[in-house]
């Protein structure tokens, strides 16, 4: 295997199966030797083998689902992912998978109860929630995808990663506010992230800080490993800044009232 030869390996542990039969690992080791020679049948059946010596495991039946995928069976590797969950239903990762493969697919709807029900067996799982915040914002709820990245923030504070989710959900529910802050908690663990800067600068913008806008661009220019694109964003800023008509002074307002009078 460590040479390349997958044809060869898979016939060696093929004959360690075959004088082990009950030995689940030397059948997934044949599986995944299967899986490297590119031969998925081969790999199911090997898989399917463990998974009988193993009745309560459900990692080698979600290794048939991929193997159903690999030949884009789908609704077959959907079976094989709800025979994980039946298997194990209080595990985690067989609710994990056969909701991230829901939503993979596009079946935002379908994926957030299984999500759901991962992240109440497993709540340190980060990913699981990323998975079901974006989840619920493709189902149209905004709110709960908000509480998603909350929640998953408050088992791993320092994530950029929900950081950064859960700001783009509050701009999109308009919580620009909320967003502004959260950016700020992601230049804060990383000082040098310019795009987070740039978020930033848009969002002090929507709330009228043109000032602290253009202060924000241009700090996402000093810090960017290749400061270009963000120099032109902060150019146009300027310009759409110099073309826009500003408010009247005091003394252009004093005036127009005189001539009012007049």
């Amino acid at each position: 295997m460590a040479r390349g030869d997958f044809e060869e390996g898979a016939r060696f542990y093929r004959e360690a199966a075959n004088d082990a039969p009950g030995d689940a690992e030397a059948w997934l080791r044949l599986a995944k030797a299967e899986l490297m020679a590119e031969r998925p049948s081969r790999a199911r059946e090997a898989f399917e083998r463990a998974a009988a010596i193993r009745p309560e495991d459900p990692r080698p039946v979600v290794e048939v689902g991929f193997t159903h995928e690999l030949e884009r069976s789908y609704d077959r590797a959907l079976h094989s992912y709800q025979r994980a969950v039946e298997r194990a239903p209080r595990e985690a990762y067989p609710h994990r998978v056969l909701g991230t493969r829901l939503l993979r697919w596009g079946q935002a709807a379908e994926a957030v109860q299984p999500l759901e029900r991962a992240v109440a067996l497993d709540p340190e799982h980060l990913e699981t929630w990323k998975a079901l915040a974006i989840a619920r914002h493709e189902d149209g709820d905004s709110e709960g995808a908000l509480d998603a990245y909350r929640g998953g923030l408050e088992r791993h504070p320092e994530s950029v990663e929900l950081l950064l989710g859960l700001a783009a959900s509050q701009v999109n529910a308009h919580h620009f506010e909320d967003a502004l802050a959260t950016y700020g908690k992601v230049t804060d663990l990383v000082p040098r992230f310019a795009a987070a800067y740039v978020g930033r600068g848009i969002l002090l913008h929507e709330l009228g800080l043109q000032d602290e806008a253009e202060a924000a661009f241009e700090k996402a220019v000093s810090v960017a490993d290749d400061p270009a694109p963000y120099r032109a964003r902060l150019e146009a800023y300027r310009r759409l800044r110099a073309e826009a008509p500003g408010p009247m002074s005091p003394s252009e307002s004093e005036s127009d009232g005189a001539d009012s009078d007049r």
